[in-house]
Order: structure tokens, then sequence, then C-alpha cells
């Protein structure tokens, strides 16, 4: 008899498993070519999801070496760093990410993410409703804004946040 337990946990061994096999695959072509920034991102990225952070952060920043002009590895490296709870790290990552990309919703996001973890739920407020701005179909933002803004204690606002959301989880 198979159940949903069970395909969530043979999703997350999937999940752990491809990621091992990019890591060794990634892993290889560096071996190969020690400057090939896409192989860093990828094992970055892949390292992230494993929740191997500071291998993470490790080839992320050696992609940024090798390549600083892409926002999406800062974007990413931030992601990294905010898991490993290093605030001032993560947020100049991602104040990068959009100095390179101003219209990065994702990064903004990111930012305000950051800021709700450490209270600062107003200037979260701040980078959420920008992340809207730039898409007004970001669901995300919208539903990080909610929680901000429930913090405070503007439950209408949250109440107006969570009625977007709605339409967008039906």
């Amino acid at each position: 008899m198979n159940n949903e337990l069970d395909d969530a946990k043979k999703s997350r061994i999937s999940d752990r498993d491809y990621n091992s096999k990019v890591i060794l695959q990634m892993t290889e072509i560096i071996s190969k070519n020690p400057d090939d920034c896409k192989a860093y991102v990828m094992r970055g990225n892949n390292y992230l999801d494993a929740g191997k952070l500071s291998e993470s952060i490790s080839d992320l920043t050696k992609a940024i070496e090798l390549d600083p002009t892409n926002p999406m590895v800062f974007n990413n490296r931030g992601v990294a760093y905010r898991r490993a709870s290093d605030k001032e790290h993560a947020l100049a990552d991602f104040a990068q990410a959009i100095n390179l990309k101003p219209d990065y919703r994702e990064a903004y996001n990111n930012r305000g993410m950051v800021l709700a973890d450490n209270y600062e739920y107003e200037a979260a407020i701040n980078e959420f409703t920008k992340a809207i701005e730039l898409d007004s179909d970001y669901w995300y933002a919208y539903n990080n804004r909610a929680m901000s803004r429930w913090a405070l204690g503007d439950r209408k606002g949250a109440e107006s946040d969570y009625k977007v959301v709605s339409k967008y989880m039906s």
C-alpha cells in the first residue's frame, strides 16, 4: 500500500541522490578545469540544497572570484549565509546582487527574509514591497510581507496580503 509519506521519503532520497550525483559530476569537471565558473555554481547550489553550507559558500565564493558580475551567484551565496545565520554577509550579498541587477525581485525578497529573521519587520516589509513592485504576481513576497505585518500587529495589512496569496494557491 502506497501512501503520501512513502512518496515524500522517496522524493527526499531521490533529491539527495541527485544532489550527490551532480556534486560528483561537477567535482570531476572542476578537477579537469579549475576555472569552470558554471561548475562551481552548480556544485555550490547543490551543496546548498544538501544543507552543506560551508561547502556551498566556498564554491559560490570561487564562482564570484571567476565572474564577479553574476547577480544570481551573489543571491545564492546570500541564501547560504542566511541559512548559516550570518546576517551581515547575507545582507552584503543581497545588496551586491541588487547592485548588479536592480530589478532582482528574489534578492529583495531574500534581504527582507534576513531582516525579518532578525525582527526588523518594518525594514523587511520595505524589501518585500520592493519585490512586489517589481513583480505584482510574486506571491512569495506577499506571503513574507504578510508574516511581517502580522508580527507588527498590522492584522488588516496581513490579511490583505494573505488574500492575494490565496488566489495563487487555489
